[in-house]
């Protein structure tokens, strides 16, 4: 009776996509000078809800533990190809810097999203 709206569960989930994302370019640029490292991201969103995901299996020993539903996704990733370096190592910190751009922005609507649908959610209910 009381589901989230769409939109809510929609900004949800794309910021947990730019979370797992600029955690993937974390990763990236920490490993730019591992030789034979290659460079990941993470699939994009629009093909990330349309896709099902199974939740994780979780083993939970007493009532209280948190549910499988709980955790957050885990994304598919992928490598981005490109020339790499005599040392096998295909990062660029420039380009990982501006995929860190796109992912901060990415966020930063989800979160604008979700605020303004609570505060749309707040005044139908009479809140200020």
């Amino acid at each position: 009776m009381f589901d989230t709206p769409y939109v809510m569960k929609l900004a949800q989930d794309l910021a947990r996509h730019s979370g797992a994302r600029q955690s993937q370019i974390a990763k990236n640029v920490a490993n730019a000078d591992t030789p034979g490292y290659r460079a990941r991201d993470v699939i994009e969103f629009s093909e990330t809800i349309e896709q099902p995901r199974a939740a994780p299996e979780v083993k939970t020993t007493r009532a209280r533990h948190i549910s499988s539903t709980a955790l957050s996704p885990r994304y598919d990733t992928y490598d981005i190809g490109g020339e790499a370096s005599p040392n096998g190592n295909n990062v660029s910190v420039e380009i990982e810097m501006a995929r860190g751009t796109d992912a901060k922005s990415a966020h930063e609507l989800a979160l604008t999203v979700y605020k303004s649908s609570l505060d749309v959610l707040r005044s139908s209910l009479g809140g200020r």
